[in-house]
């Protein structure tokens, strides 16, 4: 689990694509991109992910109205977003190379949005979030986490998932979140938020890796 914000940040896996024909090293990433609808945006953003050799990409607040995918440059972008507002928005951007292995992409909501790749031994699933902020209302957060527990636990269990995004979330060190969190937080006390994630994250036995490993 990758709770991220503000700028790319990536993880390396090596998987195996489609039938086992190649093996090839997944840089994955998530940002927060803030905006993807103005002009010269999303090739913004695929230079960005070109300089770094991502090949997917999980985007929050894309801003981009309705449901819907658009090439730019060598990249296919999907996106989630509300029908008639600029505002929040989820999605993913994906290097062409990898196009033929997407077997789905869900378009949960403004928040969520999930997509499917198709990996060996096992397929891999993605879920994108972006989570309401620290002083948003507890009916909000409640219902965010009641529609990432429904799309987490109706994934079937033979496939690989990992939920990255933006959290909003503060996690802390305290020691008896540790086999969750880890030890290499960048604050002392977890907030609300935090404390909801890491709720979530050990119900579901992940890990936050954004707090396990050392920057």
């Amino acid at each position: 689990m990758i709770p991220l914000k503000n700028q790319p940040r990536t993880q390396k896996t090596g998987y195996k694509l489609g039938h086992g024909k190649r093996t090839v090293d997944l840089k994955i990433a998530t940002w927060n991109i803030t905006r993807l609808f103005r002009t010269g945006s999303c090739q913004n953003l695929v230079d960005v992910l070109d300089t770094y050799g991502i090949k997917i990409a999980a985007l929050q607040e894309i801003r981009r109205t309705g449901t819907g995918q658009l090439k730019v440059g060598e990249y296919i972008i999907f996106f989630s977003g509300l029908e008639n507002r600029h505002f929040f928005g989820t999605g993913f951007a994906i290097h062409k190379s990898l196009e033929l292995y997407v077997r789905q992409f869900n378009p949960v909501s403004e928040r969520i949005s999930v997509l499917r790749v198709d990996t060996i031994p096992m397929n891999m699933v993605l879920i994108c979030v972006h989570a309401p902020t620290e002083v948003s209302t507890n009916n909000d957060k409640d219902a965010f986490y009641e529609d990432l527990d429904r799309i987490y636990d109706k994934t079937p269990g033979n496939v690989i998932k990992i939920i990255l995004g933006d959290l909003n979330a503060m996690c802390g060190k305290e020691n008896q979140f540790q086999p969750t969190i880890g030890r290499e937080s960048l604050h002392n006390i977890s907030n609300d938020n935090g404390l909801r994630i890491i709720s979530f994250a050990s119900s579901k036995n992940l890990v936050i890796s954004s707090t396990t490993f050392p920057h």
